[in-house]
C-alpha cells in the first residue's frame, strides 16, 4: 500500500484565500444577522397587530354609537 502524498509533503493553504473555516464563520454571521432581522420584524408585526385591533375596536365603537344616535325609539316619538 502506498502512503498518501500529504504524509511526506504536507499541504499548506496560501494566505489570503478563503478556506472552510472562513466560509463557516461567514455563514454563522449571516445566519445571526438574519435571526436578528427576523426578531425585529416579529416585534414590528406584533406592534402592527396591536394597532390594527385597537383601530378595529374604535371603529366598532363609533359604529355602535352612530346606530344608537340614529335609532328611532317609540319613547322618542311619543314625547
Amino acid at each position: 500500500m502506498i502512503p498518501p502524498i500529504h504524509k511526506w509533503y504536507p499541504m499548506v493553504q496560501p494566505e489570503g484565500y478563503p478556506n472552510r473555516t472562513d466560509a463557516l464563520e461567514r455563514r454563522a454571521e449571516r445566519l445571526e444577522e438574519e435571526y436578528k432581522q427576523a426578531l425585529k420584524m416579529k416585534k414590528v408585526k406584533n406592534k402592527i397587530d396591536v394597532l390594527e385591533v385597537e383601530l378595529y375596536n374604535k371603529k366598532c365603537e363609533q359604529h355602535k354609537l352612530s346606530l344608537e344616535i340614529f335609532q328611532i325609539r317609540k319613547v322618542d316619538i311619543l314625547v
